[in-house]
């Protein structure tokens, strides 16, 4: 799993290398959204020849996180109102019905150390906060021992963790709010309320939700500022 604590792997190949190199780009927004990229210029910061970066490319291409345009470039897949709207209303549908049904099998000692876990990295960096949060997710979504949902909700948890660090570089982290949700989430599991539980669950997504709407709606005012600042002059004058 992508987000697990596992060890460097030194027999990769050079496909590999390139997709784990690209995909982390991507992740951490040094790739930003609606940035165009081309082969060439991976080329000059890889060094691995055409084949592995452009089968690293299609695998990227399969997961949504990049477009191609023929004979014109690529670009790393921008963020939309539409698009975010459309993964947490997947998360809103899912997170909240699976761990309903599944929160007989959650053992509470795990529940702790998962909340423990996500406390103790506090005052890490972003990177590593939010590959916490991520596992902290996920951890509901494995206990269901379904490998095709797993592998889907995997595709699911890339995007978000690439929305929390588009947020923070743009100075709208949520992860000061992300400890005290997470433990609502917890204390509601461990007292198996269905109730408590659908609330503190959705109370979670939307909150995400509503910040990355303000992210974009914020990026929108620095672009058109100007030009509505000079707009709103002509109006007065």
């Amino acid at each position: 799993m992508l987000f697990e604590n596992t060890e460097p792997d030194h027999n990769l190949s050079q496909t590999e290398l390139a997709y784990n190199y690209l995909l982390g780009k991507i992740l951490s927004c040094e790739y930003l959204p609606g940035q165009e990229i081309s082969e060439k210029m991976l080329n000059e910061q890889l060094s691995f020849g055409r084949t592995p970066i452009r089968e690293a490319l299609v695998t990227l291409k399969s997961k949504n996180l990049i477009t191609v345009y023929p004979r014109k470039g690529m670009q790393i897949r921008p963020f939309t109102k539409k698009y975010i709207n459309e993964i947490y209303q997947i998360r809103k549908l899912m997170e909240p019905h699976i761990m309903l049904q599944f929160k007989d099998a959650y053992a509470k000692a795990m529940l702790l150390d998962l909340q423990s876990e996500l406390e103790s990295c506090k005052d890490a960096d972003d990177a590593f906060f939010y590959k916490k949060d991520i596992q902290f997710h996920m951890y509901f979504i494995e206990m269901t021992r379904n490998d095709a949902l797993i592998a889907f909700y995997e595709n699911i948890m890339i995007e978000t963790y690439r929305l929390a660090m588009f947020a923070a570089i743009n100075r709208y982290s949520t992860r000061e709010y992300n400890i005290p949700q997470h433990a609502k989430i917890i204390q509601a599991l461990m007292t198996e309320n269905n109730d408590q539980i659908a609330a503190a669950v959705n109370e979670h997504i939307n909150y995400s939700l509503v910040t990355l709407f303000r992210v974009l709606d914020h990026l929108e005012e620095l672009k058109n500022g100007p030009q509505e600042a000079g707009s709103r002059t002509q109006d007065s004058a």
